[in-house]
């Protein structure tokens, strides 16, 4: 189930399945304690690479918020120019 959040989370940010899969892979990493637990040189290398997409949202996300601005600003522009038409109809 968290691994399905992951992956919804990564989708409208723009990420591919490539990427999807290496940050699932670097999680699945960290968090495993068992015998399968990373050597002490790639545990050492998982929070860069898991830096580097907590970078990568945060630049994403930005991209985003600027879309919507603008967005926004052209449904405001579309909503008074409409209220200027049907003023001028009535």
């Amino acid at each position: 189930m968290a691994r399905l959040m992951v992956i919804r989370r990564m989708k409208p940010l723009g990420f591919t399945l490539e990427e999807m899969g290496e940050l699932l892979a670097i999680t699945d990493r960290l968090d495993d304690g068992g015998a399968a637990a990373p050597q002490a040189a790639e545990r050492e290398q998982l929070p860069a690479r898991l830096g580097r997409f907590e970078q990568a949202t945060r630049e994403r996300c930005e991209v985003l918020r600027t879309q919507l601005s603008r967005a926004e600003e052209f449904a405001a522009d579309l909503r008074r120019h409409a209220a200027q038409l049907a003023g001028g109809a009535a």
